[in-house]
């Protein structure tokens, strides 16, 4: 039975997949695009929702619902979103379906007002694609060939999926009448959206078919091409009367000067209050919108799409692609809020470990992007110029010795006496004492001193030296 929504955070898992962010939201609840993963790194982007609990008998409205979203997931079309799977957890029922790379079609209308509406051909071709996807759910036949007949019921802008690259899907069949009995509906949408595209046969009650669906599309295109509502009253109520009234919509031609008279016959029939009058199936409308416009639906129609789609809302997919980037890193760090968001902290530690790559960071403060972090570069570099460390103690001695002989050099040199560099044979030690007066020995060659240095860093490591250099002192003149 259905139960009240679970609260849902960042990184919570519901069954095989991983909450990432919110990215809509419908009814009351939120739709979150949420990963599933797999082996050997396999990663794949779904879209869960939540299935309210709906007033009246709940045993039989999850009947319904479980029958409603069986037949769903077995449409196959790339114009409708497909269902994948139907989960449960903790007694609340969840949807998972395709996740769709792009905008619903209200969000590409209400962007595309300030460049003066979508244009003419790209409406038409987008309705042609959704007539598509429809059809391939009335058409939909049993295991036995018998046609189903399953109908959407809610075909708005809101459940029309634009790619941006151009693709139309289809979104929600299955759960469109759970969301017509949703008692909370009303509290965040206007009467528009519940029943400003509902044929009038679905308003008051009535029976309904495959035609229902088309006077609702008929209403889009409508409003795609003219920029109103057909039906637009003074307020909800008023739109609502006009709907179920016998009275037909305004001639688009009326409202738009030079609008093509084969295409207002299209809308025109879509819009018909009496059923019977409006076109049989959805294949039919988009033949006719295709002999009324072949212009789009030209083989460059696909590039006209996804350049509009990039001028329109391209910037709204690039936030939107980084947010989920971003909520992937907050998933894989463990660092999932309990509210569902992604906290500033989260980020900036993020942003830190995306910068060194290496993970031998000590703290979590990202570098200046003017001047990078170089001790990924430069740690290769120490390690190869270090000695071993059984290497380090003699070398140490030795440079403490050399540091010493120079000293001493500089302290006689200044004092006007000039030392006399002689080793022991038998020690190998330097000795700086003050020549005797008879006789002076010249300085020694600098490889002399070197060799005597290394001598002496041998015997204070207390290692004896395996080469005996000999040393020949020139008589004094």
């Amino acid at each position: 039975m259905l139960r009240d929504q679970l609260r849902l955070r960042t990184g919570q898992k519901l069954g095989r997949y991983e909450l990432l962010t919110p990215v809509a939201r419908g009814g009351s609840s939120p739709v979150w695009v949420a990963r599933l993963r797999g082996a050997r790194g396999f990663n794949k982007l779904v879209v869960i929702k939540t299935l309210l609990p709906a007033p009246g008998d709940p045993l039989l409205m999850e009947q319904k619902l479980l029958e409603d979203v069986h037949i769903a997931a077995l449409i196959q079309h790339s114009n409708v979103a497909q269902t994948l799977e139907l989960g449960e957890e903790q007694g609340t029922l969840y949807l998972v379906m395709e996740w769709v790379d792009g905008e619903p079609l209200s969000n590409v209308i209400e962007c595309a007002e300030q460049a003066g509406g979508v244009p003419l051909l790209v409406a038409v071709n987008l309705i042609g694609q959704a007539l598509r996807g429809l059809q391939a759910a009335h058409e939909h036949c049993d295991s036995a060939g018998i046609r189903i007949g399953v109908l959407h019921r809610h075909v708005t802008p809101d459940n029309i999926l634009i790619s941006y690259s151009g693709i139309a899907k289809l979104i929600d069949f299955g759960i469109a009448r759970a969301k017509s009995q949703d008692r909370t509906l009303g509290q965040d949408n206007r009467i528009e959206r519940r029943f400003g595209y509902a044929a009038p046969e679905l308003a008051i009650g009535g029976l309904v078919d495959q035609r229902t669906d088309l006077f609702a599309v008929g209403v889009i295109l409508y409003l795609l091409t003219t920029g109103r509502h057909p039906f637009q009253g003074s307020d909800s109520a008023a739109t609502l009367r006009n709907i179920v009234s016998d009275e037909p919509a305004v001639r688009p031609s009326t409202l738009k000067t030079n609008y093509s008279r084969t295409l207002e016959a299209v809308v025109m029939k879509a819009l018909e209050k009496d059923r019977d009058r409006r076109w049989p199936s959805a294949e039919e409308m988009r033949l006719a919108l295709q002999r009324g416009v072949p212009q789009a639906f030209d083989l460059g129609s696909e590039a006209q799409l996804r350049t509009f789609m990039a001028d329109t809302v391209g910037d709204r997919g690039l936030r939107k692609r980084e947010a989920i980037r971003r909520a992937e890193l907050v998933v894989d760090s463990g660092a999932g809020e309990p509210s569902g968001g992604t906290s500033a902290s989260s980020v900036r530690s993020l942003r830190a470990i995306a910068v060194d790559a290496e993970g031998d960071r000590s703290d979590s403060t990202p570098p200046s992007p003017r001047f990078p972090s170089i001790m990924p570069t430069l740690r290769p570099l120490l390690a190869r110029s270090l000695p071993p460390p059984r290497l380090r103690r003699p070398l140490l001695f030795a440079t403490f010795a050399v540091a010493a002989l120079l000293l001493g050099a500089h302290w006689l040199r200044s004092s006007g006496r000039t030392p006399s560099v002689a080793a022991s044979p038998a020690s190998g030690m330097v000795d700086l004492t003050p020549p005797r007066p008879a006789s002076a020995a010249p300085a020694l060659a600098p490889s002399v001193v070197l060799a005597q240095s290394a001598s002496a860093a041998a015997v204070a490591s207390g290692k004896p030296s395996h080469s005996t250099t000999k040393r020949h002192l020139p008589a004094a003149h």
